[in-house]
């Protein structure tokens, strides 16, 4: 089976954080549906199966889509996929878009998953991030969505980020009480953001490395308390609440990635889209084969194709993020016996107080997962190492 994220990159402003490539020409977004909807037919072959178990609207924001929109969107996957009746079909929202008529516009679409951008439930938060919502319309979105039967829901929260103290972490985790899904992610300081600006002029200042392991702990506790399974580093869900989309990525699985930006993964080369609306729009206009599409490699896409050893270290990196860690057997038999030996030995040089190694699985323990990425990394192969 398959999964296909929908890039759809309009905002109304872009938040002080952000380094996602997002545009605010929203007049352009008739002609960009349909650039997508050509995009689709252009490269449906790119899958190996055209099954698909995940549809994710990604963005941008995704809710200023209306359900006509979305549906049209649909109507064009269903044309060159089989969509199962499990099939996850998620939009990424806003709280200020989710008012309770576009919530009950959504049943009329095949949408059955919501993930909404909430960050935080401060307003001062909020001001500090760019955000556009009141903390009132983060509740009220949570509100509408579980009233309209969106029961399959996730909510984004962010933290050490500037302002934000213990207690009002704490308090933005029990807003979420009862949510199915939560992804709580560190701010990230993107060099050409907005807010890293107002951080290098002292307008802010970062919490210090106490504070964020602190805020990380008290994450993973709250989430304990209410019986959340932590299944990735920044992902936490009752049981059998797994972002199915998400999954895809970090289980090594082949994606499509449609629209302006998108990444591609088919399993050994991968491959994005420009983040030019106009120019997107224009080439995908006069576009009419597949063979046309593969000539604009370098023009509105570009390819990587992924050594063995880039495969594996991606692996590692995202296996080692998961609770189902990075399995060895698997390594030895989709890439070769000897990089599973060489990477056994690597562990041996771990610390042991953070991780488990267990039938031939290596997983972090929530020590290890404060430093996954780190860990990975003094696991990763050389280009060169000799196999």
């Amino acid at each position: 089976m398959g999964a296909i994220y929908i890039h759809i990159p309009f905002c109304r402003k872009r938040c002080n954080y952000c380094n996602f490539f997002s545009s605010t020409l929203i007049e352009l977004k008739q002609q960009y549906i349909k650039a997508l909807q050509k995009e689709i037919e252009l490269r449906y072959s790119y899958l190996p199966s055209l099954t698909l178990n995940s549809i994710y609207f990604g963005g941008g924001t995704p809710s200023l889509l209306t359900n006509d929109e979305i549906n049209q969107i649909f109507d064009t996957i269903c044309q060159f996929f089989t969509i199962r009746p499990d099939t996850e079909i998620t939009l990424e929202a806003n709280p200020n878009s989710l008012t309770r008529e576009y919530v009950k516009s959504l049943t009329s679409t095949p949408v059955n998953r919501l993930s909404i951008g909430i960050q935080s439930f401060f307003n001062t938060h909020l001001q500090v991030l760019g955000r556009i919502h009141s903390p009132q319309q983060a509740h009220l979105s949570i509100q509408y969505a579980l009233q309209y039967g969106f029961t399959n829901l996730s909510v984004d929260l962010m933290y050490a980020y500037p302002l934000l103290t213990l207690e009002q972490w704490k308090q933005n985790l029990a807003y979420t009480k009862g949510i199915p899904h939560l992804s709580c992610y560190a701010l990230t300081l993107e060099p050409s953001s907005v807010l890293n600006l107002q951080i290098q002029n002292k307008e802010y200042s970062l919490p210090d490395d106490d504070e964020v392991i602190a805020q990380y702990q008290t994450l993973t506790e709250y989430a304990q308390s209410q019986q959340m399974e932590h299944y990735e580093t920044s992902n936490f869900c009752l049981h059998g609440h797994y972002s199915v989309h998400n999954t895809a990525y970090w289980q090594n699985r082949p994606y499509l990635g449609i629209g302006c930006g998108a990444h591609s993964f088919n399993g050994h080369s991968r491959q994005w889209n420009i983040g030019n609306i106009p120019l997107y729009i224009q080439h995908l206009q006069n576009t009419h084969t597949p063979q046309q599409f593969s000539s604009l490699e370098n023009i509105i896409f570009e390819k990587e194709n992924l050594s063995v050893t880039t495969r594996v270290n991606e692996y590692i990196m995202t296996s080692l993020r998961t609770m189902w860690g990075c399995n060895l057997d698997y390594i030895a038999e989709q890439f070769s016996p000897l990089y599973a030996e060489k990477l056994h030995k690597k562990i041996a040089h771990l610390p042991s107080a953070q991780y488990i190694l267990q039938s031939s699985v290596l997983r972090l323990n929530e020590q290890g997962a404060l430093f996954a990425d780190a860990i990975a990394c003094e696991l990763f192969f050389d280009e060169n190492e000799n196999f």
